[in-house]
């Protein structure tokens, strides 16, 4: 130091830092923070040229060990800030979380809620509309649309017993196969003809369980038509039970549950 405390230009230890601009210098520019009178000339204008962001940016010079020292302490303060401030936005992130999970599980009930009501309110109405239309004639869209229903009907069925009789003819011809092979087999053993090849045999076997197993198979894709033919005649009745014509006398027996 020199005699008055301040920085001396010929301390060993000197090094250029850049600090923000200072806001009373912001209008004039980098350019016009005064140069320290302990830098040379040279110093300062290096200093100002290798300015990373001069918009932003001046240079700060820092001679000596206590100017190190400060310096030091000053960082090490801004960083504790910073880590303060960080493990707050990582309880908060935190508390956000927790609080996004639990607004994702209400969303998700109360949409099971409006699920429900919405299911409950369409079944009020359809209440309603069919206590409206108790005593009322029966409108010619109404008997085009029963007439429709009741072809929709006939072919059902008419689709069901064909269904079932398919089913019934693999039935047989499974059983004929199965007889026949039955009946080749020991018109062979008693007649002492010649006996196969394994070749033969193994060719005979393929065939035979081929049929089988398509049969089976047909078997199966038929036992599955039945069962979405019956689905929907059990729809085509359930539609048809809810007629106007068919409506009880009551409204209390129609409002009577949830």
């Amino acid at each position: 130091l020199a005699s008055n405390n301040a920085p001396s230009s010929l301390c060993a230890f000197t090094a250029i830092l850049y600090d923000p601009l200072p806001p009373e210098y912001r209008a004039q520019g980098h350019l016009s923070v005064p140069k320290p009178p302990h830098i040379s000339n040279q110093v300062w204008n290096e200093a100002l040229a290798r300015n990373p962001d001069p918009k932003e940016l001046a240079p700060v010079p820092l001679v000596g060990a206590p100017a190190l020292h400060s310096r030091i302490v000053s960082q090490q303060e801004k960083a504790n800030a910073l880590a303060a401030h960080a493990k707050k936005l990582r309880e908060t992130l935190q508390f956000l979380e927790k609080a996004a999970r639990s607004s994702k599980d209400a969303i998700k009930h109360s949409n099971s809620e409006q699920e429900a009501l919405r299911r409950r309110l369409l079944e009020i109405m359809r209440k309603v509309e069919i206590v409206r239309c108790m005593g009322q004639s029966t409108q010619r869209a109404e008997v085009g649309a029963q007439q429709r229903l009741g072809e929709m009907m006939q072919q059902v069925n008419q689709v069901g017993k064909s269904l079932a009789d398919l089913e019934e003819r693999g039935r047989q011809q499974a059983r004929a196969w199965r007889m026949r092979g039955a009946t080749m087999e020991s018109q062979h053993s008693e007649a002492g003809a010649v006996s196969l090849q394994e070749e033969d045999k193994m060719a005979l076997f393929n065939v035979l369980n081929d049929q089988r197993l398509g049969m089976e198979r047909l078997g199966h894709i038929v036992k599955r038509d039945v069962r979405d033919v019956s689905i929907l005649k059990d729809e085509l009745n359930r539609a048809s039970s809810g007629r106007v014509n068919a409506l009880p006398p009551s409204g209390a027996a129609i409002f009577g549950g949830r």
